[in-house]
């Protein structure tokens, strides 16, 4: 079941232009990695996903409801002076549970980072979640913690959209990588990618390739 469609996204701020006819898709129950060099347009995008940035052009239309769409953009978007404890509350609504009475700036940035991602991807009732670079920051463990749960939330039915320069923790991990260059997407299977299971290389190669074509 289709969660999410955006068409012919385009976004300019003034004579620069961010996003050119933008085409993305999302189903339940799977995992698209978005993958651009910095200053690509792949924050950009996802808060206009979101329905927090307003297009120039083209349309977004989401299929779950609000409640059940979910978003985290990084430690530094906590809110510091907060404690550990009511945000966790508050964010996985109630189920997810912390006795930690300290500020949010209290924690390492590793811990706010594994904060955030654990409140939200908490809550049951989730459709689609929308990721900026969720591996930065965190440990091994973390890390391991984080793709575990994302793998299992997508066996549930979740949809995710996942935008990282860490490719070898989205390597082999999406059915589909949206690669963002000169504010176009272009979209390849797994399959495309690389026969087999895909590595952080073969993504990279991925890349080059799509970059270099005319």
């Amino acid at each position: 079941m289709k969660v999410l469609e955006a068409r012919g996204i385009g976004k300019s701020y003034g004579p620069r232009t961010v996003l050119r006819d933008v085409d993305l898709a999302l189903s339940s129950g799977e995992i698209v990695g978005l993958i651009g060099p910095n200053g690509a347009g792949k924050t950009t995008l996802l808060r206009i996903l979101l329905g927090l940035v307003r297009p120039s052009r083209g349309r977004v239309a989401l299929f779950a409801p609000r409640g059940a769409v979910e978003h985290f953009g990084g430690a530094h978007t906590l809110p510091p002076h907060v404690p550990v404890r009511t945000w966790t509350r508050l964010v996985s609504l109630g189920e997810a549970s912390c006795d930690d009475r300290r500020p949010i700036r209290a924690l390492s940035r590793g811990s706010r980072q594994l904060l955030g991602l654990s409140t939200v991807l908490a809550r049951s009732c989730l459709a689609l979640v929308l990721l900026d670079e969720p591996w930065e920051g965190l440990d091994p463990d973390g890390a391991r913690w984080l793709s575990e749960t994302l793998i299992r939330r997508k066996s549930e039915g979740c949809a995710f959209l996942l935008s990282s320069h860490r490719l070898h923790d989205l390597a082999g991990l999406c059915e589909r990588y949206a690669f963002l260059t000169d504010g176009r997407i272009v979209i390849r299977g797994a399959c495309e990618v690389a026969p087999g299971r895909v590595s952080g290389d073969d993504l990279l190669r991925a890349f080059d390739r799509i970059r270099v074509s005319p």
